[in-house]
């Protein structure tokens, strides 16, 4: 059911289905990290997985447009929050996913949407997940950008600490594997014009996932 679910919006942008898969195995492997329980993980994979299920609500003419939005077109793309906790809201099994859907866009100094709620009022599971799904942005192709290196992106993590994302969770997922010997995340090279990690991604994402 969350594959058909996460394929529903991935027919819709091309995108999404692929990030899907990466953001939610980032998440797990960060939320491993911190221990969290069991119960707690299978909420975190299943809101990881539909964070962006709202979407399938947005016209094309908004959620395909390559260029940059207009202050109206991103009001009407932010509302894929509450079409997204919507969706899940019919499915019992899928209330522990609603804290991912519904404030994966919070931003740790209260500035983000939908409800601007801040700091550890914003549930971990959202915390963990925001984390990773601005990584995985960063170093994603998208249609109206290139993705960015490995030390660019883990830049924009660390310049995010504190306004935009949790800095302890943050710490966490720059720490250095403890199995590492290796003393540079420059260890990569080019496979058909895009970097490729050819090592954990400091201390959480493992080599298996290559930035598209």
């Amino acid at each position: 059911m969350l594959k058909v679910l996460g394929s529903a919006i991935a027919k819709r942008d091309s995108d999404t289905n692929i990030h899907n898969y990466r953001v939610t195995l980032y998440s797990v492997r960060l939320g491993e990290l911190l221990g969290i329980s069991r119960a707690a993980m299978q909420g975190l994979i299943k809101g990881a997985f539909l964070h962006d299920v709202g979407k399938i609500a947005i016209s094309d003419r908004i959620l395909l447009k390559p260029g940059k939005s207009t202050d109206e077109e991103f009001a009407i793309m932010k509302t894929h929050v509450d079409h997204g906790e919507d969706i899940i809201s019919g499915y019992a099994w899928l209330a522990d996913a609603a804290d991912v859907v519904r404030c994966h866009h919070e931003k740790f100094d209260g500035s983000g949407y939908p409800n601007r709620i801040a700091g550890k009022d914003i549930p971990l599971n959202a915390r963990i997940f925001a984390i990773t799904d601005v990584f995985d942005a960063v170093t994603s192709r998208r249609s109206y950008k290139e993705p960015v290196i490995l030390d660019d992106a883990l830049d924009i993590i660390r310049q995010a600490r504190g306004n935009h994302l949790d800095p302890a969770i943050v710490a966490l997922f720059l720490a250095p594997p403890a199995d590492s010997n290796q003393k540079s995340p420059r260890n990569r090279t080019e496979k058909n014009g895009r970097p490729e990690i050819r090592r954990p991604i400091i201390g959480v994402c493992p080599d298996i996932l290559q930035p598209q």
